[in-house]
């Protein structure tokens, strides 16, 4: 009778992913109501950036039993309803950064909010050497007051969200942009960085135990690439393998030398940043699609983003 409650419940739950990521789908997605300045969007996003770390603690349960993790449908089918919600993206801290400043020269009235970390709320897990406020969110619209329909833990400036993201980076957190979110739309936006802990982040996790990253991230349009010549070798140095939380390294055992595992790479940077040799760098792979930086805010990255690359 137990399994029988459990089976229904979870089928109860997937049903309702699925609704409630069609209904999702179908409505932010429409240009009859995806208006940022409309007070229903700030309500919802409301609702969700409160009751997000509920969102994180059910897809973490449900990666651990028995019935999802023995079937591949299954986790393809919570997969594809959480991505219809929740669209991610990886980046370097110098993507974010021009992001940002490209954002703040064409919007210099733009908020930003810093909150806790939804998965480390989900999980209970708070560190006391690593930062545990580390979710930041741009929004700017042309609506009066918009700021008493969004919730955050504390309001900051522009220049104190770039300093955290440089200190974020100095301590390994990878920088993901999350949500349904990007667009430019009526003159209104929405963007939030992650800075995920590998530890702590439950989407990283998931898609590691379950080998579900293709699909809970965008393809990468970021590459790693270890020159051989500089590297020193996981037992004089091995950086690289403690701040890469995607675990695409590996070490080669007939040099002690480290080694990428391109089809894991998500070009975060971290490497490159926390190589004490240089041996690190990152390539740009312009062939590949990129949600935010590339195909959304069409009216600001021909001006600032893409000439530089």
């Amino acid at each position: 009778m137990t399994w029988n409650l459990i089976f229904a419940l979870l089928l109860g739950i997937i049903f309702f992913s699925f609704i409630l990521a069609s209904i999702n789908s179908h409505l932010l997605r429409g240009s009859y109501v995806w208006q940022y300045n409309k007070p229903h969007f700030y309500l919802s996003q409301r609702i969700y950036m409160r009751f997000e770390f509920l969102i994180m603690r059910l897809l973490l349960a449900l990666s651990k039993m028995w019935i999802i993790r023995n079937s591949r449908f299954l986790q393809l089918f919570i997969v594809k309803s959480l991505t219809t919600l929740i669209q991610s993206e990886v980046y370097t801290l110098d993507e974010c950064l021009k992001i940002i400043d490209s954002l703040y020269k064409e919007y210099p009235n733009a908020y930003v909010g810093i909150r806790i970390c939804p998965c480390r709320q989900a999980r209970e897990l708070y560190d006391k050497n690593l930062p545990n406020i580390t979710d930041l969110t741009f929004v700017y619209s042309k609506t009066p007051g918009v700021k008493k329909h969004v919730q955050f833990t504390k309001y900051i400036s522009i220049n104190q969200a770039k300093k955290l993201l440089i200190k974020f980076d100095n301590d390994g957190l990878i920088h993901t942009m999350f949500g349904n979110c990007g667009n430019v739309i009526d003159g209104a936006f929405s963007l939030a960085i992650c800075n995920c802990n590998r530890d702590a982040c439950i989407p990283l996790n998931v898609g590691l135990d379950l080998n579900l990253n293709k699909m809970l991230y965008a393809k990468p349009h970021n590459l790693a690439i270890i020159d051989q010549d500089k590297c020193k070798g996981a037992e004089n140095c091995g950086k690289c393998l403690e701040v890469c939380g995607f675990e695409a390294r590996i070490i080669d055992k007939s040099n002690g030398k480290i080694k990428i595992i391109n089809e894991k790479c998500y070009g975060c940077a971290l490497c490159a940043h926390h190589c004490p040799e240089g041996a690190n760098t990152i390539k740009f792979l312009p062939e590949n699609k990129v949600i935010f930086y590339q195909n959304l805010f069409k009216d600001i990255r021909e001006k600032y983003l893409l000439k530089e690359k």
